[in-house]
Protein backbone atom coordinates (compact mmCIF):
# COMPACT_ATOMS: atom_id res chain seq x y z
CA UNK A 1 0.00 0.00 0.00
CA UNK A 2 1.46 3.38 -1.49
CA UNK A 3 2.55 5.49 1.72
CA UNK A 4 2.02 9.55 1.57
CA UNK A 5 3.65 12.15 3.67
CA UNK A 6 3.75 15.52 4.03
CA UNK A 7 7.18 15.97 3.64
CA UNK A 8 8.58 12.89 0.96
CA UNK A 9 6.13 12.16 -1.74
CA UNK A 10 7.44 9.60 -4.41
CA UNK A 11 8.61 10.80 -7.26
CA UNK A 12 7.08 8.44 -10.10
CA UNK A 13 7.44 10.16 -13.48
CA UNK A 14 6.42 8.63 -16.67
CA UNK A 15 8.63 9.21 -19.76
CA UNK A 16 7.26 12.42 -21.29
CA UNK A 17 5.89 11.34 -25.16
CA UNK A 18 6.17 14.32 -27.42
CA UNK A 19 3.60 14.65 -30.36
CA UNK A 20 3.86 18.11 -31.40
CA UNK A 21 6.72 19.72 -33.06
CA UNK A 22 7.42 23.15 -34.61
CA UNK A 23 9.91 23.49 -37.47
CA UNK A 24 9.48 27.31 -37.36
CA UNK A 25 8.26 28.91 -34.01
CA UNK A 26 6.95 31.99 -36.97
CA UNK A 27 5.59 30.16 -39.24
CA UNK A 28 3.69 27.57 -37.49
CA UNK A 29 0.50 27.93 -34.83
CA UNK A 30 1.16 25.76 -31.85
CA UNK A 31 -2.04 23.37 -31.78
CA UNK A 32 -3.38 22.76 -28.06
CA UNK A 33 -5.52 19.13 -28.83
CA UNK A 34 -9.17 19.57 -27.35
CA UNK A 35 -8.15 16.03 -27.08
CA UNK A 36 -5.50 13.81 -27.15
CA UNK A 37 -4.47 10.18 -28.70
CA UNK A 38 -2.49 9.44 -25.58
CA UNK A 39 -5.70 10.25 -23.11
CA UNK A 40 -6.70 6.60 -22.33
CA UNK A 41 -10.21 5.75 -21.36
CA UNK A 42 -12.09 6.06 -17.85
CA UNK A 43 -13.64 2.87 -16.14
CA UNK A 44 -16.95 3.00 -15.63
CA UNK A 45 -17.02 3.43 -11.31
CA UNK A 46 -14.82 6.27 -12.52
CA UNK A 47 -16.83 8.27 -15.22
CA UNK A 48 -20.55 8.14 -12.77
CA UNK A 49 -18.37 9.31 -9.88
CA UNK A 50 -16.53 12.54 -11.92
CA UNK A 51 -20.41 13.48 -13.50
CA UNK A 52 -22.15 13.07 -10.90
CA UNK A 53 -19.60 15.48 -8.87
CA UNK A 54 -19.44 17.94 -11.74
CA UNK A 55 -23.08 18.06 -12.50
CA UNK A 56 -23.85 19.04 -8.55
CA UNK A 57 -21.18 21.87 -8.74
CA UNK A 58 -22.49 22.75 -11.91
CA UNK A 59 -25.85 23.49 -9.90
CA UNK A 60 -24.24 24.77 -7.07
CA UNK A 61 -22.38 27.30 -8.63
CA UNK A 62 -24.97 27.68 -11.66
CA UNK A 63 -25.88 31.23 -10.61
CA UNK A 64 -21.85 32.42 -10.77
CA UNK A 65 -20.37 34.33 -13.43
CA UNK A 66 -16.72 34.20 -12.27
CA UNK A 67 -16.44 30.35 -11.37
CA UNK A 68 -15.70 27.90 -14.32
CA UNK A 69 -15.93 24.07 -13.72
CA UNK A 70 -14.90 21.12 -16.20
CA UNK A 71 -14.78 17.55 -15.95
CA UNK A 72 -11.39 15.55 -17.48
CA UNK A 73 -10.91 18.81 -19.90
CA UNK A 74 -7.14 19.41 -21.26
CA UNK A 75 -5.56 21.67 -18.91
CA UNK A 76 -1.92 23.67 -20.93
CA UNK A 77 0.59 24.73 -18.48
CA UNK A 78 3.32 25.83 -20.41
CA UNK A 79 3.20 28.42 -23.11
CA UNK A 80 4.21 27.35 -25.97
CA UNK A 81 4.30 24.00 -24.94
CA UNK A 82 1.51 21.73 -25.87
CA UNK A 83 3.33 18.94 -24.34
CA UNK A 84 2.69 19.98 -20.91
CA UNK A 85 -0.53 19.19 -19.84
CA UNK A 86 -2.77 17.39 -17.92
CA UNK A 87 -6.51 16.04 -17.79
CA UNK A 88 -7.90 16.87 -14.57
CA UNK A 89 -11.27 14.23 -13.09
CA UNK A 90 -12.23 17.51 -12.41
CA UNK A 91 -11.02 21.07 -11.73
CA UNK A 92 -12.80 24.40 -10.18
CA UNK A 93 -11.35 27.97 -11.38
CA UNK A 94 -12.46 30.47 -9.32
CA UNK A 95 -11.98 34.31 -10.92
CA UNK A 96 -12.30 32.81 -14.48
CA UNK A 97 -15.50 33.80 -17.01
CA UNK A 98 -17.65 31.10 -16.89
CA UNK A 99 -17.94 29.94 -21.01
CA UNK A 100 -17.18 27.23 -22.69
CA UNK A 101 -13.53 26.27 -23.46
CA UNK A 102 -12.00 23.75 -26.20
CA UNK A 103 -8.91 23.58 -23.22
CA UNK A 104 -7.81 25.70 -20.16
CA UNK A 105 -4.57 27.33 -20.90
CA UNK A 106 -3.15 28.85 -18.11
CA UNK A 107 -1.59 32.12 -18.92
CA UNK A 108 -4.59 33.31 -21.14
CA UNK A 109 -6.88 32.51 -17.74
CA UNK A 110 -4.20 33.89 -15.53
CA UNK A 111 -5.59 31.51 -12.99
CA UNK A 112 -4.84 28.08 -12.28
CA UNK A 113 -7.37 25.95 -11.11
CA UNK A 114 -8.06 26.66 -7.07
CA UNK A 115 -9.19 23.21 -6.85
CA UNK A 116 -8.56 19.84 -8.24
CA UNK A 117 -9.65 16.30 -7.99
CA UNK A 118 -8.63 13.40 -9.19
CA UNK A 119 -10.15 9.62 -8.91
CA UNK A 120 -7.61 7.00 -8.42
CA UNK A 121 -7.52 3.99 -10.96
CA UNK A 122 -4.74 1.32 -11.50
CA UNK A 123 -3.31 3.13 -14.62
CA UNK A 124 -2.99 6.35 -12.40
CA UNK A 125 -2.91 6.40 -8.71
CA UNK A 126 0.53 6.77 -8.52
CA UNK A 127 1.36 9.59 -10.53
CA UNK A 128 -1.91 11.16 -8.72
CA UNK A 129 0.12 10.68 -5.40
CA UNK A 130 3.58 11.87 -6.80
CA UNK A 131 3.60 13.84 -9.80
CA UNK A 132 0.81 15.67 -9.62
CA UNK A 133 0.43 16.58 -6.36
CA UNK A 134 4.21 18.28 -6.84
CA UNK A 135 2.99 19.99 -10.47
CA UNK A 136 -0.14 21.36 -8.70
CA UNK A 137 1.22 22.64 -5.74
CA UNK A 138 4.07 24.31 -8.02
CA UNK A 139 1.34 25.90 -10.23
CA UNK A 140 -0.59 27.03 -7.52
CA UNK A 141 -3.50 24.76 -6.42
CA UNK A 142 -5.06 25.41 -3.52
CA UNK A 143 -6.99 22.64 -2.79
CA UNK A 144 -6.56 18.98 -4.28
CA UNK A 145 -8.51 15.60 -3.35
CA UNK A 146 -7.61 11.99 -4.54
CA UNK A 147 -10.69 10.10 -4.60
CA UNK A 148 -10.41 6.28 -4.77
CA UNK A 149 -14.21 5.08 -5.06
CA UNK A 150 -12.92 1.33 -5.24
CA UNK A 151 -10.97 1.47 -2.09
CA UNK A 152 -7.93 -0.63 -4.26
CA UNK A 153 -5.13 2.16 -4.69
CA UNK A 154 -4.97 4.80 -1.41
CA UNK A 155 -3.71 4.38 2.00
CA UNK A 156 -7.31 5.81 2.77
CA UNK A 157 -10.39 6.06 0.43
CA UNK A 158 -9.76 10.00 0.45
CA UNK A 159 -6.74 12.07 0.73
CA UNK A 160 -6.65 15.46 0.78
CA UNK A 161 -4.29 17.99 0.13
CA UNK A 162 -4.22 22.14 1.53
CA UNK A 163 -2.03 24.86 0.61
CA UNK A 164 -0.29 25.86 3.96
CA UNK A 165 1.59 29.00 4.73
CA UNK A 166 1.25 29.74 1.14
CA UNK A 167 3.85 27.46 -0.31
CA UNK A 168 2.89 23.81 -0.47
CA UNK A 169 0.24 21.63 -0.44
CA UNK A 170 0.18 19.78 2.61
CA UNK A 171 -1.48 16.85 3.81
CA UNK A 172 -4.91 17.77 5.07
CA UNK A 173 -7.18 15.58 7.91
CA UNK A 174 -9.93 13.77 6.89
CA UNK A 175 -12.04 13.01 9.66
CA UNK A 176 -14.93 10.08 9.69
CA UNK A 177 -14.78 10.24 6.08
CA UNK A 178 -15.36 13.86 5.69
CA UNK A 179 -12.95 17.19 4.80
CA UNK A 180 -14.58 20.69 4.59
CA UNK A 181 -12.91 22.17 1.39
CA UNK A 182 -12.81 25.97 2.20
CA UNK A 183 -13.09 26.99 -1.54
CA UNK A 184 -15.82 25.18 -2.39
CA UNK A 185 -17.67 25.79 1.18
CA UNK A 186 -18.51 22.51 0.88
CA UNK A 187 -17.50 19.07 2.66
CA UNK A 188 -16.61 16.27 0.54
CA UNK A 189 -17.99 13.02 2.44
CA UNK A 190 -17.47 9.63 1.97
CA UNK A 191 -21.05 7.72 2.43
CA UNK A 192 -20.85 3.84 2.40
CA UNK A 193 -19.14 3.19 -1.49
CA UNK A 194 -19.60 6.57 -3.18
CA UNK A 195 -18.23 10.42 -2.10
CA UNK A 196 -21.27 13.18 -1.78
CA UNK A 197 -20.74 16.52 -1.30
CA UNK A 198 -22.19 18.33 1.60
CA UNK A 199 -23.06 21.94 1.89
CA UNK A 200 -22.88 22.84 6.21
CA UNK A 201 -24.82 25.96 5.03
CA UNK A 202 -28.04 24.16 4.61
CA UNK A 203 -26.94 20.93 6.04
CA UNK A 204 -27.93 19.12 3.33
CA UNK A 205 -26.55 16.92 0.95
CA UNK A 206 -26.34 18.39 -2.45
CA UNK A 207 -28.51 16.36 -4.67
CA UNK A 208 -27.64 14.15 -7.59
CA UNK A 209 -29.45 14.79 -11.04
CA UNK A 210 -31.31 11.64 -10.48
CA UNK A 211 -32.36 12.85 -7.41
CA UNK A 212 -33.18 15.96 -8.79
CA UNK A 213 -35.69 14.54 -11.34
CA UNK A 214 -37.13 11.99 -8.65
CA UNK A 215 -38.13 14.88 -6.46
CA UNK A 216 -39.71 17.03 -9.96
CA UNK A 217 -41.96 13.64 -10.71
CA UNK A 218 -43.00 13.63 -7.00
CA UNK A 219 -43.71 17.14 -6.71
CA UNK A 220 -45.76 16.84 -10.37
CA UNK A 221 -47.49 13.97 -8.91
CA UNK A 222 -48.66 16.14 -5.52
CA UNK A 223 -49.90 19.06 -7.79
CA UNK A 224 -51.65 16.22 -9.84
CA UNK A 225 -53.13 14.90 -6.58
CA UNK A 226 -54.21 18.32 -5.28
CA UNK A 227 -56.34 19.12 -8.77
CA UNK A 228 -58.25 15.94 -8.24
CA UNK A 229 -59.38 17.18 -4.69
CA UNK A 230 -60.90 20.32 -5.60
Amino acid sequence: MPQVSETNQTKIYPSEKDFYYLSSADQEEIIYPEQREDDIGESSIHAKLINRLLQMLLHFFERREDVFLSGNMNLYYEESNPNKWYAPDLLVAFGVPNHERASYQVWKENVFPQVIIEVASNRTWKIDISEKLEIYGELGAEEYYILDPEFAYLPAPMLAFHRQEGERLLTASVNDGRILSPRLGLEIVRTENNFRLFNPQTKEFLRTLEEAESELVKLKAEIERLKTQR
